[in-house]
């Protein structure tokens, strides 16, 4: 009987899986912007559930199978906004949006004006000081102006963001950059990758020093974050950092060549007393964290595509996707229909 057990156990989980399959919505999907404070348009994707028919379909470069400006299904309805890295774009998590919307979730990202893949020309701190605002104008947007903001629970909102992005998410949640911190870490260690590169000048000047905490927006509307390499860590105040409240998840590659794990994750670690899990990936690059590449992109941008040996990237976006929909479901209130 002992050996029989696995057997079972495999035979219910297989059941739960079928189960869980059957009871997913279709999605529909909105592609549409709005213009940011110097009249540019920001891009936005909108996945949410949808019992409307879809079909295999290409809008703003994004190929999937959706509902194509299809009815929402549901009320009070979670929303996740997500916030892409430095020269990204809205349809770089498409697939974690599609996995959200399909459990119940309205998922909205968008494409940040001067900092993305066709246009990065905004300087690094316009770029850094305009994300937020950007993020939380999106937001106000889908919240208060969108055709189907009725169908959403204004009160279950939650952030996912990597690197650049993971930065926007803890200046959103309330953490505030010390620029002498900057100053301080590129002294002891001025191997860090960001501490090389041109933007360094600037943050270690007095200016950068100076600057007013005023100057950050924060939005209290985030009730969970999920950060995944987020850049720029250990510039965060301590108090600022110890002032957050809302859970947040914490993820990091062992490998990170952009974004070291100790600087910065860790660094998050032990500042934010509401962090309910940190993930040390193992064997993974910085990029490891976007979806896996066609093999037309590892051919145009192979620094993005490119992993260890010992790294299996679809493996681990598999789980990871998994995971994060867990999260939101468990911090948003949201369970699978």
């Amino acid at each position: 009987m002992e050996d029989d057990i696995p057997v079972f156990l495999r035979i219910v989980a297989a059941v739960v899986a079928v189960m869980f399959a059957s009871q997913a919505f279709a999605v529909g999907f909105q592609y549409l912007s709005i213009p940011d404070d110097a009249g540019r348009p920001i891009e936005i994707g909108i996945w949410y559930p949808s019992r409307s028919t879809t079909a295999s379909t290409t809008i703003g470069m994004v190929a999937q199978s959706v509902a194509l400006n299809g009815d929402i299904d549901g009320s009070g309805l979670p929303t996740v906004i997500f916030s892409h890295g430095g020269a990204g774009w809205f349809g770089d998590r498409f697939d974690m949006a599609l996995a959200f919307a399909q459990q119940g979730f309205v998922a909205v990202s968008l494409t940040h004006p001067g900092d993305n893949y066709r246009d990065s020309n905004d300087r690094i701190l316009r770029q850094m000081t305009s994300r937020p605002v950007i993020t939380s104008q999106v937001l106000d947007y889908v919240l208060e102006t969108w055709s189907d903001r009725e169908h959403l629970d204004k009160s279950e909102v939650g952030f996912y963001g990597f690197s650049a992005g993971g930065f926007t998410g803890l200046i959103e949640l309330g953490g505030v950059p010390n620029w002498t911190l900057f100053s301080q870490h590129c002294a002891a260690d001025p191997t860090e990758p960001i501490c090389k590169e041109g933007a360094a000048t600037f943050f270690s000047s007095p200016k950068a020093a100076a600057m007013p905490t005023s100057i950050w927006h924060h939005d209290p509307r985030i009730k969970a974050a999920v950060l995944a390499s987020p850049g720029f860590s250990f510039t965060f105040d301590p108090t600022s950092l110890e002032a957050i409240k809302t859970p947040v998840e914490l993820w990091g590659g062992s490998n990170d060549e952009f974004v070291p794990y100790a600087s910065n994750v860790s660094y998050l670690k032990d500042h934010m007393p509401n962090v309910l899990q940190t993930h040390e990936v193992e064997n993974a690059k910085h990029y490891a964290f976007l979806r896996p590449c066609s093999t037309a992109s590892k051919a145009k941008t192979p620094d993005y595509c490119t992993d260890l040996p010992e790294f299996d990237r679809v493996a681990f976006q598999q789980s990871f996707n998994r995971e994060m929909l867990q999260f939101f479901q468990s911090e948003l209130g949201r369970k699978a229909p």
